[in-house]
């Protein structure tokens, strides 16, 4: 599982993130992602036209818990709305995996 790393949207005050989650191999699998701006606040958070999963936010980041798995081959936007941050993160990883686009 890898992660690429987006801003989509920005404004006064906030941005949309995504982080696109790939799955290479041959077996649908789940997925975490942990990402850490330093200070900010998470607003909301989704994936697109899939069940949801599950977010818990921490000081300056948040961690996001699959609803759904990822198909073999296939991938999953996972947007998030957050306020009072940079857009460029500090870090930010999918299972572990260091995220592309930073």
């Amino acid at each position: 599982m890898t992660g690429r790393y987006r801003v989509v949207q920005s404004f006064d005050g906030g941005f949309i993130g995504e982080v696109l989650i790939v799955n290479a191999s041959r077996v649908d699998r789940g997925w975490t992602v942990r990402i850490h701006f330093g200070r900010g606040r998470l607003v909301t958070s989704w994936v697109e036209g899939a069940p949801q999963g599950t977010a818990r936010q921490f000081d300056g980041g948040f961690s996001y818990v699959s609803g759904v798995s990822v198909p073999a081959g296939g991938s999953v936007p996972l947007r998030f709305h957050m306020e009072w941050a940079s857009s460029t993160p500090r870090g930010c990883t999918v299972d572990g995996v260091r995220c592309s686009g930073l």
